[in-house]
């Protein structure tokens, strides 16, 4: 099952509209005055939700209000208010708002759907995700208090578990996932069948931990069962900082030899300089080339990091070379993007395809028909024209 998180912006008037209809290509850009987060944990007892709304403006004196309710399904305009007293809610000084919202079992789907309106400028933003009885997420993290909504933790950061029972196995798995394939391939970036387990080791509910090598972990009460906390660990992390970092997510823009010459690089920044300089040809042009695509795997890294690395995944492939989609339709089995500017006309599918390591997966559909396209529009990465 995929358990949408969902992001849309829509006019304040339209507040009562299906979720299904909403062109939730908002959702990726970075440029929106609020990030909304939300991450769900299912018990024995019932859902547990937690939230956090921040500002990018901190100094704006804009003030919003979360509205909760849950709806049946994607088409519904409206749905049953959440009590207030099963929401708790701590405002920051910056702004920033973080809590909480408890829900008892329902033996069916439910959609929890927030929307956040700033009466200010009359705009509201609607988020949801989806209540499944078959959700496998069913611990966390947390530090300092606050539990961890992203998919990543910091290497070496003091954490503590979170979730029912007493004991827990913690698994990792030092896979280098392979990158993305492009969107033309007929074949995919293999994977393994089955992961083979690097190491274990246990930790009680309430213990302080922190994980000293980067890679997936996964967090379960019974390792036979299809319910557990996968995240993953890192350290030069979203944003890529040291050289030696920068070198894997060029394998979408370089050819063969590049690459190969980017990986004997090994960190030496100047004979890193020069290869790219070789590909952009001019100074100026390499210099926007390496800011402009590494905030786009940046980003990457902060929307769709998964079981692997946010610039490895299908969506965090095409975000990179294509950036932020026109028009973005969810749908309970997939996602669409659509692409509608003066340099390229293009969709792309993206089918539901979750896993314990990551429900929110999804997997492009490869055509043969991307192949032009993508060609063209790495020539304009190349020559920096972004």
């Amino acid at each position: 099952m995929r358990y949408l998180f969902i992001f849309a912006l829509i006019s304040f008037s339209a507040s009562g509209q299906a979720l299904r209809d909403i062109n939730y290509s908002f959702l990726y850009n970075p440029n929106e005055p609020i990030e909304f987060d939300i991450k769900v944990i299912r018990s024995t007892q019932g859902w547990t939700a937690f939230y956090r709304l921040s500002p990018r403006d901190t100094t704006s004196e804009n003030l919003y209000v979360i509205q909760w309710e849950l709806r049946k399904d994607l088409s519904e305009k409206e749905g049953t208010p959440v009590s207030p007293e099963q929401i708790s809610k701590t405002t920051k000084a910056n702004h920033e708002t973080e809590g909480s919202i408890t829900m008892p079992n329902v033996p069916e789907r439910q959609y929890l759907t927030a929307k956040v309106l700033n009466n200010t400028v009359k705009r509201v933003w609607i988020y949801h995700k989806v209540l499944d009885p078959k959700y496998p997420v069913n611990g966390y993290l947390s530090s300092d208090g606050v539990p961890v909504i992203e998919t990543f933790v910091k290497v070496n950061t003091p954490m503590t578990l979170g979730g029912e029972g007493e004991q827990k196995i913690v698994s990792y798995y030092n896979d280098n996932f392979p990158a993305a394939v492009p969107g033309f391939s007929e074949g995919m970036g293999r994977v393994a069948r089955s992961m083979v387990v690097d190491s274990t080791f246990t930790r009680r509910v309430g213990d302080q931990l922190s994980f000293n090598q980067t890679g997936l972990y996964l967090i379960q009460s019974d390792t036979t069962s299809a319910e557990g906390l996968a995240f993953r660990v890192e350290e030069d992390y979203p944003r890529l900082s040291k050289v030696e970092s920068l070198a894997d997510p060029l394998i979408y823009i370089c050819t063969k030899q590049e690459f190969a010459r980017i990986k004997q690089a090994k960190g030496d920044k100047k004979a890193f300089d020069r290869i790219i300089l070789s590909i952009t040809q001019n100074t100026e042009r390499a210099r926007t080339f390496m800011r402009s695509y590494f905030r786009r795997v940046e980003l990457a890294n902060q929307f769709f990091t998964s079981y692997k690395e946010g610039w490895k995944t299908d969506r965090g492939m095409i975000y990179i070379i294509f950036g932020l989609p026109d028009e973005v339709f969810r749908f309970s089995d997939r996602e669409v993007w659509s692409y509608k500017n003066n340099l390229y006309k293009v969709n792309f599918d993206f089918i539901r395809s979750s896993t314990l390591f990551d429900p929110e997966n999804y997997v492009l559909i490869r055509d043969k028909k991307f192949q032009e396209t993508w060609y063209e529009v790495i020539d304009l990465w190349r020559n920096a024209r972004f």
